[in-house]
């Protein structure tokens, strides 16, 4: 079972759940469960630089999708980094399992965690931005 850590920075509205040690494609579904289970926010990295895959196959057992209890919402953004790039394969599962297509999501894989934060703060700046244009300028009274 590998180990797991999690942190909340609430100025960032940014959850990173860190992996350590050996994982295998029930670890993660179990991790990405226990994510949906709690108090989310809407940008989360899943950080396995420190993990070591063991036994991963792009498709699971079709029963793990069977879950009702698993929902990404509209806005989310998910970085999931792998030291090798041949846990890109994971993608079109981790999309599906996400439910990403349904949700109005985002869901990514990198091999690099400066590239995931950049992503993740990419789109939030834009978020940011975007919604300041919807208030008038000028003095305020």
């Amino acid at each position: 079972m590998p180990r797991i850590e999690s942190f909340f920075d609430p100025l960032l509205g940014l959850t990173v759940i860190t992996f350590y040690g050996q994982v295998s494609a029930m670890d993660l579904i179990k991790c990405i469960d226990y994510y949906y289970r709690g108090n989310r926010s809407n940008l989360v990295l899943f950080d396995f630089s420190d993990a070591d895959l063991i036994g991963t196959e792009p498709e699971p057992p079709r029963q793990v999708f069977n879950r009702p209890d698993r929902y990404s919402r509209k806005g989310d953004r998910k970085a999931f980094v792998f030291p090798t790039p041949k846990e890109k394969d994971l993608k079109p599962f981790l999309q599906e399992y996400c439910r990403i297509k349904e949700t109005e999501s985002n869901l990514d894989v990198f091999e690099s965690l400066i590239d995931a934060n950049r992503w993740l703060m990419q789109e939030k700046d834009a978020h940011r931005d975007s919604s300041k244009s919807n208030f008038p300028t000028g003095n305020v009274p």
